[in-house]
């Protein structure tokens, strides 16, 4: 019996020291990365971001808590493009700090596995409203028309929804 439990203790002990598969770090990076920066926690979020990237990352998010609050991230899963290379996709709800109608954008994010270390290597918007990245937001349409995402490209059956919300 003492045999018995002495082995279930030690293959317990050496399972705990498996290492996570390159998939999951890169979902932890992408997680910690991303709600870091949802939060406006722009020093832990720039830990995750690769040097070359650092520049671009902060002046894509410079209006992040200050003229556009971020009111979600939904982390949309990833695609694996080459072994250590992955494309991480989010859908974000946001809201400019002057207006009341909540935005939907997809964003899809590119990572590299440097030497164990997931970073972001470049992002760019995918499909919904444009502003939330730096872009310049859509000019609204004469006559009370609704502004245009200025996204052609969306698919069918495939829709990012605008939410308004009215202050009365």
């Amino acid at each position: 019996m003492r045999r018995v439990l002495f082995a279930l203790s030690l293959l317990s002990l050496a399972s705990c020291g498996i290492a996570p598969s390159s998939s999951q770090r890169l979902t932890e990076a992408a997680l910690e990365m991303n709600t870091a920066a949802r939060f406006g926690r722009m020093d832990v979020a720039l830990e995750r971001v690769g040097s070359r990237a650092r520049q671009d990352f902060m002046s894509r998010h410079a209006d992040w808590g200050t003229r556009i609050r971020v009111v979600d991230v939904e982390f949309g899963g990833f695609e694996m493009t080459q072994r250590d290379e992955a494309e991480v996709y989010l859908d974000v709800l946001w809201l400019p700090n002057d207006e009341a109608t909540v935005r939907t954008t997809r964003i899809a994010q590119r990572w590299r596995d440097e030497r164990g270390h997931w970073e972001l290597v470049d992002e760019e918007r995918k499909e919904g409203d444009a502003g939330l990245l730096g872009e310049p937001p859509p000019a609204a349409k004469a006559d009370g028309e609704a502004a245009s995402t200025g996204d052609a490209s969306r698919k069918p059956g495939r829709s990012l929804h605008t939410r308004v919300i009215l202050d009365e």
